[in-house]
């Protein structure tokens, strides 16, 4: 027997986390289950294996949140309800994405892939062979079919021999139709080997690349860095008529090897010896510079595109924050722009940059050093008593819109308020607030569109898609106090379908189990934020002025108990998040 939580195998999952070779919210097949390696599960585009740990897979056959309230006035839709409700009117099948041509080695593994739109239920799939030895596929030996609730449909041929050369169908059909598209599998030889390329050095960040063949006329160049092992172009895959080739924009100081791909064949050269680039002066100034001033010491922070680790300013002895971003991941271009805008913030509650070293302390790395907040998470220090005061929330509330306010004032909006990017500084007699992670903030004079980086903490112009700005943090602001004034979430429902469409609605209320004790003048202020229309939603400064925070503070007492519970599933859906007291988190991701 499995273990209530298990997932048996045949369990269609999903991925919520980052995890190499993978994509979040790709669907994957549970092939078996193991306490010490987690799941062995099998991708349902590439059908590769993987072993995966338990924490990055959710049931797609599950609600997304285990918490809901009942709001008083709301009708529950049951989730195959609505799926049933989605799926009742039935159209005639039709592609989205046709099968392609495909040429390839004997050997080789050949995928055809395409993708059907959504028709209702009871759609049929065939693959057949139509020429030149007409058959029907069927998923055994060599030949695999597979499909996914997401409409994707995949052949795929495993040592792939001459004989299968030819033209394959695909078919689609229901009760209203059919529709069906075809494309050939090209089996060929391997042909003549392509030689490596001799390499010469031109500057710190450029090479010449030159090949020799008679035998081909089109190819592509590509490059490795040591260590990364994905290979890259440099000229977004640009066929070459040539037999020579510039690289240029590399990181002086790292190693490097070249190949060369003969077209229309694919045929791959030898990769070239691994080759050192030198350092120029000014990066090697950098890194001495660098090292000279920092001792670096442990890390406390990880993201998508940086490493956080606290470091010790050999001069005056202070203790700093270095956040240390790949430039593999996110360009110079962009880290000098987040660096710029956090060294020209001066606000006590908003956290701020100190200096940015290029491709140091190694090349490759651009390092921003910020102020180091020694504290946790907002949220965490609330609740690390059994409970706290309506009070303590008007006092923090009024450091937050604060910050914002700051920002607003010089045409900025932070785009991304939600507690994983609110700390509490211990480092004084007070507790201070800090407002972290800028990397959506971006000038509000500008037309901006975002996708919602946290749905829950999202407005409707945010999930529509629409120009976002000040209001945006606004609208974050009212989810924020209502969230640390009941510990439960105004907008969360059973289903990402019924969170959006209560967001888009604004259908929230104040139930008496988390709101009898807390004082009219915040909810209030609540209403005054959660407004549908952008325009409506009052500002930061008029929620400073507002009554509650200019009347007597308040003692209202809130139980820390539904605080906890509420990290504790975010903590879920991004095990990233620090929870314990020392936790310094910088980014959300």
């Amino acid at each position: 027997m499995y273990e209530h939580n298990i997932m048996p195998p045949g369990t269609q999952a999903r991925i919520i986390c980052e995890w190499p070779d993978i994509n979040v919210s790709d669907t994957v097949s549970v092939i078996a289950y193991d306490p010490l390696q987690g799941y062995l599960v099998r991708t349902n585009t590439e059908l590769e294996e993987h072993w995966l740990p338990q924490q990055i897979l959710a049931n797609c056959s599950r609600k997304p949140w285990s918490f809901r309230f009942r709001k008083h006035g709301r009708r529950s839709v049951d989730a195959t309800n609505y799926q049933d409700n989605i799926m009742t009117d039935i159209t005639c099948p039709e592609f989205s994405e046709k099968i392609k041509d495909v040429s390839i080695y004997c050997g080789s593994k050949a995928i055809f892939k395409c993708r059907v739109k959504p028709c209702g239920r009871n759609l049929h799939v065939s693959w057949r062979k139509t020429e030149p030895d007409p058959c029907v596929m069927r998923n055994s030996g060599r030949f695999i079919i597979n499909q996914n609730d997401e409409g994707e449909t995949l052949l795929v041929i495993n040592n792939a021999r001459n004989s299968d050369s030819g033209t394959y169908l695909c078919t689609i059909s229901n009760e209203i139709g059919s529709a069906e598209c075809s494309a050939s599998l090209v089996v060929v030889e391997a042909s003549s080997p392509l030689p490596e390329p001799k390499i010469q050095v031109l500057s710190c960040s450029s090479v010449l690349l030159e090949w020799e063949s008679d035998s081909y006329k089109q190819f592509l160049v590509e490059f490795c860095k040591l260590g990364t092992g994905e290979w890259l172009s440099p000229n977004n895959n640009l066929p070459l008529n040539s037999q020579s080739y510039t690289v240029e924009h590399l990181i002086p100081g790292e190693t490097y090897s070249f190949r060369i791909i003969a077209l229309p064949n694919k045929i791959i050269s030898l990769p070239s010896l691994a080759l050192t680039l030198p350092v120029a002066d000014n990066l090697r100034w950098q890194q001495e510079q660098f090292k000279r001033r920092y001792i670096e010491l442990e890390e406390i922070d990880r993201g998508r595109y940086a490493i956080v680790r606290k470091a010790q300013d050999r001069g005056t002895g202070n203790e700093v924050a270095l956040k240390q971003v790949s430039r593999r991941k996110q360009s110079h271009k962009v880290t000098q722009a987040e660096y710029t805008l956090l060294a020209g913030i001066q606000h006590y509650n908003i956290i701020h940059a100190m200096a940015l070293f290029d491709n140091a302390p190694v090349p490759g790395i651009d390092t921003i050093v910020l102020e180091l907040v020694k504290g946790p998470l907002l949220f965490t220090y609330i609740s690390q008593n059994d409970a706290y005061i309506e009070a303590d929330v008007c006092e923090y509330s009024k450091q937050l819109m604060s910050a914002l306010s700051w920002l607003h004032g010089r045409d900025l909006a932070h785009l991304d308020v939600k507690p994983e990017n609110v700390m509490v500084d211990l480092g004084h007699s007070s507790p201070i607030l800090k407002l972290v992670d800028f990397g959506d903030c971006v000038n509000t004079c500008k037309n901006v569109i975002l996708p919602p980086a946290c749905l829950e903490f999202a407005s409707p112009e945010l999930v529509l898609g629409q120009q976002v700005g000040k209001h945006t943090d606004y609208w974050a602001v009212g989810v924020f106090l209502y969230v640390l004034l009941s510990g439960v979430s105004p907008f969360l429902d059973d289903s990402l379908e019924e969170t959006t469409a209560n967001i888009l609605k604004c259908d929230f209320c104040f139930p008496d189990d988390y709101f009898c004790n807390i004082s009219s003048e915040a909810k209030s202020l609540i209403k005054k934020l959660l407004i549908v229309t952008p325009s409506q939603r009052i500002s930061m400064n008029e929620c400073i002025d507002s009554p509650w925070l200019k009347s007597v503070p308040r003692a209202n007492i809130i139980p820390s108990s539904r605080l906890r519970t509420f990290q504790q599933r975010r903590h879920r859906l991004n095990p990233t998040t620090p929870t314990t007291p020392t936790g310094i988190n910088y980014f959300s991701t």
